[in-house]
Order: C-alpha cells, then structure tokens, then sequence
C-alpha cells in the first residue's frame, strides 16, 4: 500500500540517511509517529509522511526509498486562527503527494488538514480534548476542543491508542473507532538486553508542569523519601524540568530541591539512557491516555511507580502485577510505594522482570503494526463498496 501518516513527528528517528537528517528542522517531541513510519515501510509499504515544524518559510520535501518526507511551516501561536495557514499548506501537500489511504494522528490540525483532502482517512485519537482541558483551562485549549468537534464529526474512521481513551467516547463515535495500542520499537527492546548499570536513581519523564502532569505532589513525595532514604536522586526530563524552569523554580519556592537533578528535554536516545540507569521510574500523572514513558520503562525493566486511577496507566501495569500503583494525590502515599519498592529488592526484580515479559507479549511492533495494516485493508475495502454503490 501507499500510506500517508500525518503528525506530530520526532523527525531524528527517521531511518533517513545521516546527510538527509542533518538538513532537517527539529520537528516535534513525538517518537509513535515515526516510528510507525518506520515500521511500515520495513514491512514494503510506500510511506509519505506529513508534518509540520517551527524555524522554516515555505515547505520542506524529501525523499529516500520509498519514503518521502513532506515539512510545512508552523509558526508560534497558530493556535488561535485553529492552524488555517498550516492546514492549508497540509491540504495541499497531501493532493501533491497523494496516496491510498492517509493516517492522522490527533483529533486537531493534522486530522482536519487530512479530512480536508478527501482521500480515505483513518484518524487516530491520542488524548480526550474534554479532559485535558479540564486540567488545563487556557484558550488554547478551548482551541483545540473546537478543533476536536469538527474533527469527530467529519470522520469516518477513528482508532483510540487505549480501551480507557475509547470509553471516553461518545456512543456515536465508538461504533466507527477501534482500539489499537501504541506499540515499541524493536530497536528499544534490543537496547534491554545490555546491562544496566543501574544507580540509586528515580526518574520521572514529563513534557509539561500543569496539573495533569501532578509533579509538585511528586516532588514533595521525594523530600518525604530524601529523609530516609539520603543516598537517592531524583531527575527529572522534559519539557518545563530545566533549570529555571517551572518544576525548578516550584522547588526552590518550597525549598524541596535537595537530591533533585532538573535536567531538561533531553533526545529519545538520552531519555533510554536514562531509563535504564534509573532504579525506579516514577510516573505522577493523574491522567494519561495511554502512558508512553511507562510503556518503554517497562521494556526496559525499570520498576514503575504510577497512579491507580491515572487513565489507561493501571491498565498497562495490569491493575498492579506489573507494577506498583499507588495515589498520586498524595505526597505520602507515593514516598511510602517508592520506598517499599526500594527497600525490598525482591520485590523490584519480580516488577521488572514481569513488566519485561507483559510488554513485549503485548507491546510489540510486530503485534500491534498488523492491526493497523488490516484496519487501512478495511477502510479501503470499504471505501470501494461505497464507490461501487453510487
């Protein structure tokens, strides 16, 4: 098949030739859409991928076996006109380079620019706009709810990344969507076999401070462990995690920056590195639609620490057996799992090792690529009926 992917893109994990990636922008911070670029075109298909990136003018196009590479401009607070200048360009690239069947990612720009082309499109949901604007009441969020509505509405075919973001859904729109999860690279799994070198680490990985995010309770829980456990640290990687940056300076307003290493975006390369170093990876969030940092934690055979009410989490750590759920509100109750994981060892090992074993009978490139392969199958298939019948 000939298959557009259209997304938010870590553009650096494309398997491009060297001299091809250094002339690229810095795209996004989103490993799953590349990577399914990837996989696809390991499995013979043709792929053309469809992004966008700050710091270019006029669209970027590249081209290597077949794959080609299609780069719109974004400019800074684009939100606010709904991202009509990017659509356009999208739209317009998508008639330029067309294909078979086009898979966007989001219910927001890439979907609408997609839907706008008029080639059979497969929209795939990674969040529930209702719900992060809950958390995070701003414009731009009101922006994207709107977005979100004309995107549902128009689509045809959807697919959730997990059974908890698909019984956010309407009535309406579970009977067009299935659930296919996110999935890791085998690359990933390679990288867990070599020792671990592991250190008297935590670490959280989180691209944004907000609420959702919940790392003020998880830095007040590492001054409660700090106490009785002095030889740890935490580190902390994303968006907002750097010096100077929010998480920082919440933590020096309530002077709780002991044993805390606020290191920043680091590249997805770094962020394994630091997985696999790490003891304990802990995951704050109250709410994720899938959770893919716990996911490659998992791979890796880093114990997690996660909410038990916190979205779809529970269900990757199957309700626990994988993994120590705990309440993420509290400050206290995360110390105490934290702790208890690290002081018996035992019981961290039975975690990573099971965790290991779950992910890739579950989590697997080769067993979730296929779903997404018969579902393209199906919308074509579909979509010829419909011709047929006109």
């Amino acid at each position: 098949m000939k298959i557009g992917i259209a997304g938010a893109m870590t553009l650096g994990l494309l398997n491009l030739p060297c001299e091809l990636k250094r002339s690229l922008p810095i795209g996004y911070s989103f490993p799953m859409t590349a990577l399914l670029v990837n996989a696809l075109i390991k499995r013979d298909h043709e792929v053309v991928a469809f992004t966008t990136s700050l710091g270019i003018e006029d669209p970027i196009v590249v081209s290597d076996v077949n794959f080609t590479l299609c780069i719109a401009p974004r400019t800074p607070r684009s939100g606010r006109n709904l991202f009509r200048v990017e659509r356009q360009v999208l739209t317009d690239l998508m008639r330029r380079y067309p294909v078979e069947i086009l898979h966007a990612h989001w219910s927001y720009e890439f979907a609408w620019a997609a839907l706008d082309s008029r080639i059979p499109t497969l929209v795939t949901l990674h969040d529930h706009a209702w719900s992060i604007l809950r958390y995070q009441f701003d414009a731009y969020r009101i922006m994207r709810l709107i977005m979100n509505y004309n995107v549902l509405s128009r689509s045809k075919y959807l697919s959730t990344n997990s059974q908890y973001l698909f019984s956010l859904l309407g009535k309406r729109d579970q009977k067009k969507a299935r659930v296919i999860a996110n999935f890791y690279s085998w690359e990933l799994e390679a990288q867990s076999s070599e020792d671990p070198n592991r250190s008297n680490v935590i670490l959280s990985v989180s691209n944004g401070f907000g609420r959702r995010k919940n790392i003020t309770t998880a830095l007040r829980a590492f001054a409660l462990i700090r106490k009785k456990w002095r030889d740890v640290e935490y580190h902390l990687v994303g968006d907002g995690m750097e010096m100077g940056g929010p998480a920082h300076e919440y933590a020096v307003q309530n002077e709780i920056c002991d044993g805390v290493w606020f290191i920043g975006k680091l590249a997805f390369a770094e962020v394994v590195k630091k997985m696999k170093q790490s003891l304990i990876f802990l995951h704050p969030a109250r709410e994720e639609s899938f959770g893919m940092s716990v996911l490659e934690a998992m791979v890796l055979g880093t114990p997690v620490v996660a909410g038990y009410q916190a979205g779809n989490v529970p269900f990757i750590l199957k309700g626990g057996e994988v993994g120590l759920l705990c309440d993420v509100r509290s400050a206290e109750d995360i110390a105490q799992a934290v702790l208890r994981l690290s002081e018996d060892r035992k019981l961290l090992e039975s975690l990573s090792m099971s965790a290991m074993e779950h992910a890739r009978n579950q989590y697997r490139e080769d067993v979730i690529v296929p779903q997404y392969e018969q579902y393209y199958r199906d919308i074509l298939n579909s979509e010829l009926g419909r011709e047929r019948q006109r």
